[in-house]
């Protein structure tokens, strides 16, 4: 799915989600929107969809465990694509709006050698943090941001580890769309060489949720390869997106321009303390 190298931009819940506080584990996004009774009828840009293509084009797919003209399992449906991204060599975006200015945007890369993983989250008002981690060698560097502050860190870490985290992350997203939005079979898709089913959602249990737009597709394996909800909500636009796919055979995880600071910091850090380097 080559568009993950486009910039998904998006709205949804903020939780405020500190990645690089020394060991601990990613903050998955806050609980979905429930109190409400979903709209009566399917978002119009999907009817024609699901008239002409449930019949036709998906006359002789093979849904995967989990998956149905009709419905999706969420349980399989994170079992299949957090494996996917905490073992496969994957790339991945994804972004959270809740209200103008308020957002969590998410970029993921990673191979069983090196895993980089951002997180940049702002409140709405004042407060900006930006968090990313890269794992190399068993070096874990990370720079962390809040407003104009920055540092950086190196420190024992394993490529495992914090993709296992990472893909928590990653997938707090997708789970909201499927937690908040209903989806039905539409219609299969091509992308490079593979055939994905497409889901239109339905609709949303979100109160007085008006211009709701969303699909997902998911490959043959059960895995979500994309996930996208939008509607508005008393005059405020929210979005959920999450895009994930394959890595090229042979591409590499790229260092982070910041890499030199946090080995430099790092050094330095070890010299005045008359220890060695971080290793």
């Amino acid at each position: 799915m080559r568009d993950v190298s486009q910039r998904v931009r998006a709205a949804a819940a903020v939780a405020l989600l500190i990645l690089l506080a020394g060991c601990g584990g990613f903050v998955p996004g806050g609980p979905a929107p429930s109190d409400a009774a979903p709209p009566d009828s399917q978002p119009p840009e999907h009817r024609s969809n699901a008239t002409a293509d449930a019949g036709g084009r998906l006359g002789d797919v093979s849904f995967p465990d989990g998956f149905s003209r009709t419905g999706i399992d969420i349980a399989t449906a994170r079992e299949r694509s957090v494996a996917f991204l905490r073992t496969e060599p994957v790339t991945g975006v994804a972004v959270e709006r809740f209200r103008a200015g308020a957002y969590a945007d998410y970029e993921y890369d990673a191979t069983s050698e090196r895993t980089r993983f951002r997180l940049d989250v702002h409140n709405g008002y004042v407060d900006v943090t930006r968090s990313e981690v890269y794992v190399d060698g068993g070096v874990r560097y990370s720079r962390s941001a809040r407003n104009r502050d920055i540092s950086f860190d190196a420190s024992n870490g394993s490529v495992a580890a914090t993709r296992y985290r990472a893909a928590d992350s990653m997938w707090a997203v997708a789970s909201r769309v499927l937690t908040v939005a209903e989806f039905r079979a539409v219609r299969t898709v091509d992308q490079d060489g593979e055939r994905l089913i497409r889901y239109a959602a339905t609709a949303v249990a979100v109160r007085n949720a008006t211009e709701v737009d969303g699909y997902l597709t998911v490959d043959r394996d059960g895995v979500i390869r994309e996930a996208r909800l939008a509607y508005a909500q008393a005059g405020e636009s929210k979005q959920f997106e999450y895009v994930v796919a394959p890595r090229s055979p042979g591409s590499e995880v790229a260092p982070p321009a910041w890499l030199p600071a946090a080995s430099a910091n790092a050094t330095a850090e070890a010299g005045t303390a008359g220890g060695g380097p971080v290793c």
